[in-house]
């Protein structure tokens, strides 16, 4: 088996061994299989004017491991041109098409970093999150790795400059990239050997031909689309604006909007310039004034969210307005091509197209108009994260929401799925509105916002995202003088860095957790914070002082009725009584606390019971009890995705079969382990080929 293919077993192997066979995964459970990517947006079913680009794009894509470069001005069409080509190809790559939006000149939003693409990939061919490595060359060689031996099309748009692309090129000579950007990324094709294509305005034949494909039925002679061809340059973003506005109008002669546009000589200056920005704000503005006046506003109003696109819900609270009506605005604006729909449902605006609507809203929207959609924007996905952490989490202690502004529509995910999917669709935009809203001053909404997002982030291994945005939570807490939004971020934040062996800090934050929910009288959120700081005590080692937090918290939650903490305050005094040589309290505890959990249907909770008591077990000599209790979690944890603590299971359970005197069984298991580990936790993995080196000398 070569690197690439051990890289991709490890990925794809559920618990047992993968077999890689002519570069497939093959693997041995159901439901582990690899995801084929179509990550394709829609794209033009014709392109006017372009047909040597794309015979020259078909002639590269015939070369071994092809890589094209197509650059060009902004609105020359350089993403029509590429999606139109991938569409047309696409069959010829059949394990997968990948795309990513870089951002790179957008002028509301940084560029998307080469981190957070490579993820998107990754998510795309179904790797879990837990088996995704935390650096980023680790992540690199792992989407190399899975396309190194298949035939993938790789779509790279809106590129800033060759850092933003370099590690995202396949490098398999069965794969083809396609990349589009405003500069020429000369590094790229200079060191790279890149093919590069460059777009050029249309020439005034097709331009015509373009207007003309687009005007069925409106009066027109050639002498009036000859003259508006020129007015707009050729360039297509502004033929495609103009034929717009005149098929709205289908009863006027074309010359009446070509006379429209002459005497608006001011604006039209640049475009015997050439200038393609000033070209497109003319004919932006145009149009614009041609819109409905509640379809200007909202064509402002789109600006004011940070994420690259938007979905219904968040256009009618920045509106406003009813699902319905915002629907007709949405309408509006997609027919007068200022609004794009990639995705159903989503929609987005050219980055030109958001600056000039950035200008309009500065010109034309009052500051209190702009902080009243801004206030009904971040509401909105407020409540929406708050009820999708109550679908993913819903033994977790909630915060109180005070009544929803007026105007504000919120998403409704009906299940888990649909939870997960808005997490995917809009995790970007949430974090961004986290920022946006320390900003904007809505500090609180930024922390509850950041509260409301702890259980996705977590749970699907964003790590770094939960605690930049936890950080700006509590500051944002701070400022308001809110000790209890204080106490509530500095628990989740110190929870969070236990995770990452932060432990002094870690200790601080739960530390003033503790005092705080303590002196504003919430039992029930003290023993939480309690359970968080007793685990980062008894992880460095301060086992009698993470004991007392324990049992501080069980009393707690006893008089507070809370059976999901009373359950974890058990365990945690299982985990200490076994550390301090009483795995039979260990096993009484860990038994009430997995009773508990099943009564209020936690599998999280129980598999993590069900671990503790098989630790204490395996510490008594009982071992085929210890077993059975490992791989009853070990069940669970699969059902629940959570492939952390099965690698974990996998390695205690090769662990009590070693002691059992089954070499046999203990080797399969740590197999197993070591195929989950692998790219989880680098320690883990090294110890269990360790165990591996010495079970294979023995």
């Amino acid at each position: 088996m070569d690197s690439h293919n051990e890289v991709a077993a490890t990925v794809y192997g559920p618990v047992v061994q993968a077999q890689v066979i002519h570069g497939d995964v093959h693997l041995q459970h159901p439901g582990t299989a690899m995801t084929t990517p179509r990550q394709l947006p829609r794209a033009a079913a014709t392109v006017v004017g372009r047909e040597v680009e794309l015979a020259l794009l078909d002639r590269y894509l015939d070369e071994p491991g092809a890589t094209v470069v197509v650059n060009g001005t902004a609105g020359i069409g350089k993403t029509t041109l590429c999606l139109h080509w991938a569409r047309s190809v696409a069959q010829r790559f059949p394990d997968g098409q990948l795309h990513v939006d870089l951002r790179g000149f957008d002028p509301a939003h940084p560029p998307l970093s080469p981190t957070e693409a490579v993820r998107g990939f990754l998510d795309g061919f179904g790797v879990p999150p837990e088996r995704i490595p935390a650096r980023h060359d680790a992540q690199v060689n792992l989407y190399r790795s899975i396309v190194a031996d298949r035939r993938v099309l790789v779509v790279l748009d809106n590129a800033r400059d060759v850092d933003q692309v370099r590690d995202l090129l396949p490098g398999g000579s069965g794969c083809a990239a396609i990349v589009t950007s405003r500069t020429e990324l000369t590094g790229l094709v200079v060191r790279e050997g890149v093919r590069r294509l460059g777009l050029g305005l249309l020439a005034e034949a097709d331009a015509r031909r373009l207007l003309g494909s687009r005007l069925e039925g409106v009066p027109a002679d050639d002498d009036a689309l000859a003259t508006l061809a020129a007015q707009c340059a050729g360039l297509p973003l502004a033929l495609a604006i103009a034929a717009g506005r005149a098929a709205r109008h289908r009863g006027f002669p074309l010359d009446v909007l070509v006379d429209e546009l002459r005497t608006q000589s001011r604006r039209l200056d640049a475009l015997d310039t050439g200038d393609p920005y000033t070209t497109v704000r003319a004919v932006f503005s145009w149009s614009y004034r041609a819109l409905s006046v509640s379809a200007r506003r909202l064509f402002r109003l789109l600006v004011l969210p940070t994420g690259a696109d938007l979905a219904l819900p968040a256009a009618a609270s920045l509106a406003g307005l009813p699902v319905g009506p915002t629907r007709a605005l949405l309408g509006e604006l997609t027919g007068a091509n200022l609004l794009e729909e990639h995705l159903p449902g989503r929609f987005r605006c050219h980055d030109l197209l958001r600056e000039y609507a950035a200008e309009r809203l500065l010109e034309e929207e009052p500051v209190e108009s702009r902080d009243a959609a801004a206030r009904r924007l971040f509401d909105s996905y407020l409540r929406t994260a708050a009820a999708i952490d109550a679908i993913l989490n819903p033994h977790r202690l909630r915060v109180a929401l005070p009544p929803p502004e007026p105007g504000v529509t919120a998403a409704e995910p009906a299940d888990y799925r649909q939870a997960l999917a808005w997490c995917a669709a809009e995790h970007h935009t949430v974090l961004g509105a986290v920022e946006d809203a320390v900003r904007r001053g809505f500090d609180r909404h930024a922390w509850q916002l950041a509260w409301a997002l702890v259980t996705y982030l977590r749970r699907f291994g964003h790590h770094r995202d939960r605690e930049a945005i936890q950080r700006l939570a509590l500051a944002a807490a701070r400022r308001l003088g809110d000790r209890f939004a204080e106490a509530k971020i500095c628990r989740v934040l110190g929870k969070t860095l236990v995770g990452a062996a932060q432990y002094e800090e870690a200790e601080t934050l739960l530390d003033h957790a503790v005092e705080l929910f303590r002196a504003l009288g919430h039992p029930a959120e003290e023993a939480d914070a309690l359970l968080g700081r007793g685990k980062a005590r008894k992880q460095t080692g301060r086992v009698a002082e993470a004991d007392a937090d324990a049992r501080r918290a069980l009393t707690l939650v006893e008089s507070a009725d809370h059976a999901n903490l009373r359950a974890s305050a058990l365990i945690a005094i299982g985990r200490c009584a076994l550390r301090l040589g009483d795995p039979e309290e260990t096993i009484r505890r860990g038994t009430d606390a997995l009773a508990l959990y099943r009564e209020i249907g936690n599998r999280e909770g129980a598999a993590d019971a069900l671990r503790a008591l098989g630790s204490a077990c395996q510490a008594r000599g009982r071992f085929d009890e210890a077993v059975t209790h490992y791989q009853a979690s070990l069940d669970l944890d699969l059902a629940l995705g959570d492939e952390f603590y099965a690698a974990l299971v996998l390695d205690r359970i090769g662990d009590t079969h070693l002691a059992a005197g089954r070499p046999a069984e203990a080797v399969d298991a740590w197999e197993r382990a070591l195929t989950l580990a692998e790219t989880l936790d680098p320690h883990q993995a090294g110890a269990l080929r360790a165990k591996l080196d010495a079970a294979g000398d023995g």
